[in-house]
């Protein structure tokens, strides 16, 4: 999309004092600042082994968007017909991608939990190699990126190599680095990848009728047996199962409230909290309360709250049907199914498994009578699954 000359106007006027680069396609980039704009063609430069340049094609002021294409124009034909280059030129640079990405790192550190911090440390660790945190930020090309997403790559979406795709991208753009090469949607990186979503499978889930005969299997007082007992009683999901602390408790009234920030989070946003009603069934399961802070379940050996691996596949059986492990998730969809066929109504199914969107006004359900119709969606599944009378 090309600049109008009112458009350049606009955007020279509101300009403040961050630096902001405007598009004008192929390359040309409006460059504004407190006021002022001037033109910038950013090129590769083949005399320089394709290292990233930027020419100054002169001040906004005085140059229309119309001169600036030409001039633009002119000066690529100058440069791939090895014409000299009449305009003056400088080299862009930036300092190391490793450097900037610790301190953008460092820089969003307090608005992630200790596992998201990890998590996103191992993921630049993991997968970006030497050569590539050694490079200037703004020497980094969609080439670059395109070589380091490739091996995990499966589509856009919402996984690993996307997460990774975006953190990338933020330091990128961090460092005023326009354009930038990691951006997916119009930028050249979505013709160097794959735009088709692979089918995800949905996660295998016990047939609801065999339930109960598992989790009677599972009544030991071991960590995982308790942990996983909850988990299927209370549908929710394993991370928030295994972060669970006693604070998050309140007994008495049969509620437990999962901080927002532990949940899933549609679209990279916080949700609220999720209230859980609390059955006879799921209580007993939770043991002996302790401190505010402690875990729920920890690990009998560190202390500290038993490891995502706890209730994988040893733990769970295989579908004769095909010899693959059902899924903890699983669970879910069987309590899912249960309730439908026993004629529960689907948007409350969807909100007792925290499927329902919302914002802070979905706390009025803790009171209402969608809680209390969940509570007894989720008396009824423990009945069940504990063959309760």
């Amino acid at each position: 999309m090309t600049l109008r000359p009112e458009t350049v106007r606009d955007l020279i006027r509101k300009s403040g004092d961050k630096q902001q680069w405007h598009s004008d396609g192929r390359s040309l980039f409006l460059v504004t600042r407190q006021r002022k704009g001037f033109w910038v063609l950013h090129f590769r430069d083949p005399r320089e082994g394709g290292a990233i340049r930027n020419a100054g094609l002169g001040s906004a002021d005085d140059v229309t968007p119309a001169a600036a294409r030409r001039a633009a124009s002119d000066f690529m034909s100058d440069l791939r017909n090895g014409r000299p280059i009449a305009l003056a030129t400088r080299k862009a640079k930036g300092e190391p991608f490793a450097k900037a990405a610790t301190a953008w790192l460092d820089n969003h550190a307090d608005e992630w939990s200790p596992r998201t911090r990890s998590d996103n440390k191992s993921l630049f660790a993991r997968y970006l190699p030497d050569t590539f945190n050694a490079k200037p930020v703004t020497a980094i090309t969609a080439d670059d990126v395109a070589a380091v997403l490739r091996p995990i790559w499966a589509g856009p979406g919402n996984d690993k190599a996307n997460r990774l795709r975006r953190m990338v991208e933020d330091v990128l753009s961090a460092k005023d680095v326009h354009p930038n090469p990691a951006r997916w949607d119009g930028g050249p990186l979505s013709s160097l990848l794959s735009r088709k979503r692979l089918i995800s499978e949905h996660r295998k889930s016990m047939p609801w009728r065999d339930v109960p005969a598992f989790f009677a299997s599972k009544l030991t007082d071991s960590m995982e047996d308790r942990a996983g007992r909850f988990a299927i009683l209370t549908t929710v999901r394993r991370k928030e199962v295994l972060c669970a602390t006693w604070g998050e408790f309140d007994i008495p009234g049969r509620v437990w409230t999962i901080p927002g920030v532990r949940m899933k989070k549609p679209g990279g946003k916080v949700p609220p909290p999720h209230s859980v009603p609390l059955t006879d069934a799921m209580i007993e399961t939770l043991g002996v309360p302790g401190e505010r802070d402690a875990y729920v379940f920890p690990s009998s050996r560190t202390g500290r709250k038993l490891g995502n691996k706890a209730l994988d596949k040893q733990w769970l059986p295989v579908d004769p049907a095909d010899g693959k492990p059902y899924t903890l998730h699983g669970f879910r969809t069987s309590c899912a199914t249960w309730a439908e066929e026993h004629g529960f109504a689907p948007n409350l199914i969807e909100s007792a498994l925290a499927h329902a969107k919302g914002n802070a006004t979905t706390q009025a359900y803790l009171r209402s009578d969608l809680f209390e119709a969940r509570r007894k969606l989720m008396e009824a599944w423990s009945k069940y699954v504990s063959q309760r009378a």
